[in-house]
């Protein structure tokens, strides 16, 4: 059954049995509960004589409930007994989403009687390797799939756990000791994990046809259908078919497209070479499909695309990650090691890990071989598989405006259901008969949710959409540019998104080789000694030569450009022999570099024989080499500064590296360190731990490289600060260059004071937390008043508000690192919200805690954008209202919006459309309803006399003013002047639209009341009485219907707002033509229209002229009394005026407008320290996460 998404209170919640809840997936982010049903014979019967009785009316809605479905037919039981699982995914509280499934049962037996080959003994049991880390051999396995992952049901603890791949329980030995696997054992694992493929399923034409005919929608439209037909509107009703038909065609094609681009972007198959195991021997060619956990594949040297998620046995290998990083950035992978005890870890070790979706440029085996990976992870367990999960099963679209319609629609219902008993009522007590009684009810019913709604709804943006797209900006999903329009805040990654994504050398700083001081920066190539710190710069590094071009992180081949050298990785290159290794462990043939030609004796060429790959938790990335003439292994470590610090001997750190480092960071330069050390050759590298390795380390001296904004970034940000948008930077870069970036982009601005926050972890209470002015902040701007230069410290019992500006006070933006977020996230939750109101710069933030800042930025009840590269920033594009990616790598797939021009100037013009398509629903949903409740009203007067509209005059209205107008409407184009600080509202249930609309409704009742009444109050005016006649042709008729053709060009008109979110109407060339002729026509129908017109609408033309000036001075008055209350009323007095008393955040009464209030007025917060004093408990330093100047892409702590 297909997945279904309900509000919390939607009904048929679970029966009183399912008491006991069981989890699956407990304490992660898809948590669920689930419930087992089993079939019962006697609910079967009793469902389907309902359905009989009902007529298929219950099956239907049990199509829309499908655990109504669920409930009718079966009955609760355990999990055990179960044949039907019931899965309740409860999204941020506000959400539940539903997923039936049904259990399965594998035999081995079945298994192995399908297998062309003798099953092997290991075959002839089902292996199920489980999330909990558990080995199942079993001769019956039973599984559900649940949102395409596989949960075994697990006798032993009595639950469901999630079937997972062969690192669950392996450790690095045992998959060193893998050498692949049968045909049988194939045969058997692809049983329990199916084939090797991330099935994205497409629907058939029919089916997709039914699934959009029995939508509600369609189903009240063939309601309405068979009743106007019974009325004998067949004319109209042709019509609707007709536009029925278009739009079933268009969606059902629509949706076909998107299923097909989905699948041919993920279905992709190949041919690969494993390893037979120690029973076949040698290689066997396989379809990707029938790789299994546990195989071995042989890496072709000239690279391939990867199938499944594999680790690195032997060989290296050269990967395209863009899939997963959004950076086309070539990465180098090692072989795991062969540590004994040692486990997999996915994070850890995603450096021996070849994920599935990315590139292998190029590989090199061990001499005389081909490198070899060990499948881990098949179809959707992948990282591939991940990423189309995230896109097959979105969280739940939760917008205010969505929300509102929906409730409205039930608002209309309530009118229409009234409208049928006044009708019941009123043409009862005429003695009508009951047939028609019924018709003309039901008739009036169907009149007031008009069947054009949805599609008129997406009007706006899809015009929005298709300006974008000429702007080169791309949307997937058309809904999330109305949301676009209520953002409020925005947050922007900062390398390759403010600044270039490239890096360019400024300079090297080295120490003295006599001492401990630091040399004057060496700008030019031809300045830096041919020392260790060169030698470190020429091998420290993962780059390979991809047909004749280096490859791999930018930095990394800018230090390396800089020293001129040259790299080789032949292998008759090694240098005189040395490379020979005594560790025959040592498989993979080392990369060399070579001075360039001219060079002095002393620079010799240099292998690298080992390399620790750069660990982002770490900060740091080192190598081992071999250099010719030398006996001993020299290492050589780069990374952050204070890391290399920490890791060197004291003393070789030169005097005055702090104040130096503050120099270059302060300016928005990259600073990393250099350390080297000397191994004796007697060292086994491949049984080298890390930690043994790198440390007592000499420091070389530090790399100094620049990193410039890019030209739009300055100007957008200008522009989106004037509009008020709160603007965070989110960066994995250290805080001072983040600060510097801020300054220079205009984030923070020159008046407002960096204020750095501390926290220092204790090992008994909360941690402290303390508030330092950074001295980025320009000199000349005093800081006074509520940044106070007393010593303070903040303790956990102490009361805090937020944001200094009253008083006095200096007003300052906030300025966080990754390691003080998470301890303020884990012990100082009540901090937390004044840190978000306040944060301008989060610096040495990974990609889970940018999540987490997106999500507490949601919380707070901003309307959140993130902008980022791709780059660690796919979970906040994802978790953000509007993700807007700068790459187009797959790993941006799942963001809304993709811009092809790689800078933020897309970002202002994002906002433009999405607040102009937001506008354009308002008013066109505001139209719809207008003309509703106008019809509604006609039919209402006239059926008093037992007359109605004629079935032309139905046409006319709906088809050459409503829709008509409807698809032309969202055609006006997005303000082009400045953006405004307000938003434009969010909500239907607020007092500007209501009272716009309701105005609106009150001009169009007392209008055509008053056309209705006025034709009786001259001389030739005859009553109506439909006995005689048999036609709905009268004077009362004509007046109802004249005064309303005027009155939906003036619901068009007043509802087509334009200035400050859309042009002026009469930009919009089609709907003012539009306006125009239908105004002449209306006018000309009303005044003197032609014999085969009045023929044709049916219309009983007054013998006198004076009735008609009358209504065209009726539509006159209609127009500037509808205009006056728009324009003055609502927009000025009440959307201008009255919210000047809200806050530009929100109401005063939200409590994120509270916070910030209460932050604004209190002068002595942030308390401020000129210095973090030392604190010692019991003799201890603690911890403490101090300002950082290293240069590395994640979270660096000092320890004081």
């Amino acid at each position: 059954m297909n997945d279904n998404v309900r509000h919390l209170n939607a009904s048929f919640k679970p029966g009183k049995n399912e008491k006991k809840v069981d989890l699956i997936n407990e304490g992660e982010e898809e948590q669920m509960e689930v419930y087992g049903y089993r079939l019962s014979a006697g609910r079967r019967c009793l469902a389907w004589l309902g359905f009989l009785a009902t007529a298929g009316l219950l099956r239907l809605v049990c199509h829309w409930f499908p655990r109504m479905l669920l409930y009718l037919t079966h009955c609760p039981c355990s999990l055990r007994d179960a044949q039907k699982l019931l899965c309740v995914e409860n999204y941020q509280g506000k959400y539940k989403m539903y997923h039936i499934r049904t259990f399965k049962t594998i035999s081995a037996e079945a298994v192995s009687s399908q297998c062309a080959e003798e099953m092997s003994p290991e075959s002839k049991k089902l292996r199920a390797y489980l999330s909990n880390g558990k080995v199942k051999d079993l001769e019956e396995l039973r599984m559900v799939s649940v949102k395409k992952l596989r949960y075994v049901w697990d006798e032993a603890e009595q639950r469901l756990v999630r079937l997972s791949g062969l690192e669950a329980a392996a450790g690095y030995a045992e998959m060193h000791a893998h050498s692949g696997i049968s045909d049988s054992l194939r045969c058997s694992r692809q049983a329990v994990y199916g084939l090797n493929d991330i099935d994205v399923p497409m629907q058939s034409i029919l089916t997709l046809f039914l699934l959009e005919v029995v939508n509600p929608l369609y189903i009240f439209q063939v309601f309405s259908l068979i009743v106007w037909f019974l009325e004998g509107y067949y004319y109209y009703t042709m019509v609707i078919i007709l536009m029925s038909a278009f739009g079933v065609t268009s969606s059902i094609s629509q949706t076909r497209k998107n299923q097909r681009s989905l699948h041919d972007t993920v279905h992709k198959t190949d041919v690969v070479t494993v390893d037979r195991g120690t029973s076949g021997g040698g290689t066997l060619e396989v379809e990707t499909t029938q790789l299994v956990p546990g195989d071995v594949i042989v890496i072709p040297p000239n690279g391939c695309d990867m199938y499944c998620d594999a680790v690195l046995l032997s060989g290296s290998c050269i990967v395209n990650e863009s899939m997963l990083t959004g950076e086309s950035v070539p990465v180098t992978k090692t072989p795991l090691p062969k540590t004994a005890g040692g486990y997999y870890n996915a994070r850890e070790d995603s450096n021996h890990t070849l994920f599935c979706g990315t590139e292998v440029m190029q590989s090199r085996g061990q001499k005389g071989s081909s490198a070899r990976a060990l499948v881990l992870r098949t179809g959707y367990l992948t990282a591939k598989g991940e990423l189309v999960r995230s896109i097959l099963y979105p969280p739940p679209a939760d917008f205010r405006f969505d929300r509102d319609v929906g409730r409205f629609i039930i608002v209309l219902g309530i009118i229409s259901t009234c409208g049928l008993i006044y009708t019941i009522v009123s043409k009862s007590m005429r003695f009508i008969r009951a047939s028609d009684i019924a018709i003309k009810a039901l008739d009036l019913f169907t009149i007031v949710i008009p069947p054009a709604l949805p599609a008129t709804m997406t009007v706006g943006k899809l015009y929005g959409q298709k300006r974008l797209e000429k702007a080169r900006i791309f949307c997937i999903n058309s809904r999330v540019i109305n949301v676009s329009g209520s953002i409020d805040c925005i947050c922007f990654d900062k390398t390759g998104t403010l600044t270039e994504d490239g890096l360019d050398m400024w300079g090297v700083v080295e120490v003295k080789p006599e001492g401990r001081f630091l040399q004057p920066p060496a700008r030019d190539p031809q300045e830096l000694h041919d020392g260790p710190l060169r030698r470190g710069m020429a091998c420290c590094h993962s780059l390979s030569l991809i047909d004749g071009e280096y490859a791999g992180d930018p930095l990394d081949v800018r230090m390396f450009e800089f020293t001129k050298w040259e790299l080789v990785e032949e292998e008759e290159d090694v240098a005189d022999g040395e490379c020979e290794e005594d560790d025959e462990d040592e498989e993979n043939l080392p990369t060399v570099v070579r001075p360039p030609p001219g060079e002095s004796q002393d620079a010799k060429e240099i292998s690298i024989v080992h390399q620790f790959q750069f660990s982002s938790r770490l900060q740091r990335m080192s190598v081992v080499t071999i250099t010719a003439g030398v006996q001993d292994y020299d290492m050589y470590c780069k990374g952050s500064p204070e890391m290399i610090t920490s890791l060197s001997d004291p003393s070789t750190v030169p005097t005055g590296l702090n104040e130096t480092l503050h120099e270059y960071t302060s300016k928005g330069y990259r600073v990393i360190a250099m350390g080297h050390r000397r191994l004796a050759r007697s060292t086994n590298l491949q049984k080298l731990a890390r930690e043994d390795a790198e440390r007592d380390l000499r420091f070389l001296g530090i790399i100094i490289l620049e990193n410039r904004l890019k030209p739009q970034t300055t100007p957008v940000i200008a522009e989106l600060t004037a509009a008020r948008f709160k603007i965070v930077m989110i960066t994995g870069d250290n805080i001072q260059t983040a600060s510097s970036v801020a300054r220079e982009s205009g984030i923070v601005l020159p008046h407002e004071t960096i204020v750095e926050v501390t926290a220092r972890e204790l090992p008994t209470s909360a941690p402290q937390v303390y508030f330092t002015k950074s001295t980025i902040a320009p000199p000349s701007m005093p800081c006074d008043g509520g940044l106070s230069n007393a010593a303070f410290e903040v303790s956990p019992g102490d009361e805090e508000t937020c944001v200094g500006g009253g008083g006095g006070a200096s007003p300052y933006r906030l300025a966080v690192t990754g390691p003080t977020w998470a301890a303020l996230r884990s012990a100082r939750q009540d901090l937390l919200p004044r840190i978000v109101a306040a944060g301008a710069i989060f610096a040495r933030m990974s990609s889970d805690q940018k999540q987490q800042l997106v999500q507490e930025l949601k919380e707070m009840g901003y309307y959140v954008a993130m902008c980022g590269d791709g780059a660690n920033d796919c979970g906040a594009l994802k978790a953000a209202h509007v993700g807007i990616s700068l790459s187009e790598a797959e790993a941006s797939v799942a963001s809304p919006f993709t811009s092809r021009e790689p800078d933020i100037s897309c970002v202002p013009r994002i906002v433009r459309e999405g607040r102009a398509a937001l506008v354009t629903s308002f008013g066109i949903f505001k139209f719809m309803v207008a003309y509703s409740i106008a019809e509604f009203t006609s039919v209402a007067l006239l059926y008093g006399i037992d007359s109605n509209l004629t079935d032309f005059e139905f046409l006319f209205i709906d088809i050459c003013l409503v829709v008509h107008f409807a698809l032309t409407f969202g055609n006006t184009e997005a303000f082009a002047g400045p953006l405004v600080p307000e938003s434009p509202m969010t909500g239907l249930y607020t007092i500007t639209p209501m009272l716009s609309l309701w105005l609106q409704v009150l001009v169009i009742v007392a209008g055509q009341t008053a056309g209705f009444y006025v034709v009786r109050f001259f001389p030739w005016f005859e009553p109506f009485d439909f006995a005689k006649v048999q036609t709905y042709a009268c004077y009362e008729n004509y007046g109802v219907f004249s005064v309303s053709m005027f009155q939906y060009i003036i619901a068009a008109i007043v509802f087509s707002q334009g200035k400050p979110y859309r042009k002026s109407v009469y930009t919009n060339r089609y709907l003012l033509a539009s306006l125009l002729v239908m105004t002449g026509v209306c006018a000309y129908i009303t005044v003197y229209p032609a014999r085969w017109i009045m023929n044709f609408l049916q219309i009983k033309l007054p013998p006198a002229y004076d009735v008609r000036v009358v209504i065209l001075c009726m539509a006159v008055v209609s127009f500037v009394v509808a205009m006056f209350l728009e324009n003055f009323v609502v927009q000025y007095l009440v959307f201008k005026k009255a919210r000047a008393k809200f806050s530009v955040c929100g109401p005063k009464g939200s409590p994120k407008a509270k916070l910030i209030e209460e932050m604004r007025e209190d002068i002595s917060w942030p308390p401020i320290t000129k210095e973090i004093p030392p604190i010692t408990m019991n003799g201890t330093a603690p911890t403490t996460y101090k300002i950082d100047y290293s240069s590395g892409d994640t979270t660096a702590q000092t320890k004081l």
